[in-house]
């Protein structure tokens, strides 16, 4: 049988508990004779940078993490004297949070509860051997034009071919006036795309894209979704297979992916079913 501890003896072994782990938890700086930066602070902020070691860093770095996690609380403590926690945009930035963290716990949990398909090594390696274009590990750098239709991108052609040996300037040109790219028509860049590897593109891009040489342009409109490109390579770095043990992994996990997407979907419809909605202008 148990022997308890009579009151006196267990108050105070609660309070020497409580002592102790106060002297465990460093104070690293005060503010007004109150602890501000402590073990807990680092610990927040381990949490939201991988591998920080407050321990191995030099004596200059630990006093400017210290230095701007003081900042943190001064501001703080200034913004709730303003009652800046009370204000409306406070109080709607916390709501807004609220929902998002909801909608992300649902989409978790019905995640889980989505069966994943059973696919078998042969019926993979049949998804790698037609579409062997979509892994190939190869960077290019180019422009691109992107029209509407047919006529507009071949009327494009005739005149980068008018051009000459100053198609590429012609080409910055006319991406700039002509291109429908929302990206190309506000940075109005010439259409630059930047560096890019080629399984990111539309495949038919992509292919059009790699089968240029680095200095020319598509001598036909390339057809995707989006419409109609002209493109224009600047350079490009030689094709390398993936080879099927590596494409494997990328094809289970596109599959997955796939999966999870319609099985929301699905579930996501099944809501909007049951509720009456009404699109209001």
């Amino acid at each position: 049988m148990k022997k308890h501890l009579p009151a006196k003896q267990l108050f105070g072994a609660i309070f020497l508990s409580l002592a102790i782990a106060s002297l465990q938890a460093k104070t690293y700086a005060t503010i007004d004779g109150k602890p501000a930066v402590t073990d807990k602070d680092l610990e927040i902020l381990k949490q939201s940078i991988p591998n920080f070691n407050y321990a191995k860093l030099s004596d200059q770095e630990k006093e400017g993490i210290i230095q701007e996690l003081v900042n943190r609380q001064l501001i703080l403590k200034a913004a709730k004297a303003e009652k800046l926690d009370t204000s409306k945009e406070y109080t709607e930035a916390i709501n807004n949070i609220k929902d998002q963290l909801l909608i992300d716990l649902w989409s978790k949990k019905q995640v889980g509860g989505i069966q994943m398909p059973s696919v078998n090594d042969a019926q993979i390696k049949e998804i790698y051997k037609n579409n062997e274009g979509m892994f190939i590990n190869q960077e290019m750098h180019a422009r691109h034009i992107l029209v509407k239709t047919e006529s507009e991108a071949k009327d494009i052609i005739k005149e980068l071919d008018k051009a000459g040996k100053k198609a590429e300037s012609k080409f910055i040109e006319l991406a700039n006036a002509k291109s429908i790219d929302p990206a190309s028509k506000q940075a109005k860049n010439g259409g630059d795309l930047g560096t890019f590897q080629r399984n990111v593109m539309h495949p038919d891009f992509a292919n059009a894209a790699s089968n240029l040489k680095p200095g020319t342009y598509t001598q036909e409109p390339v057809q995707t979704p989006f419409g109609y490109h002209v493109i224009y390579l600047i350079k490009k770095s030689e094709p390398k297979v993936i080879p099927y043990n590596e494409a494997k992994k990328i094809i289970e996990e596109q599959i997955k992916m796939q999966n999870m997407q319609g099985g929301m979907m699905q579930k996501i419809q099944t809501l909007r079913e049951k509720a009456k909605i009404q699109i209001t202008k």
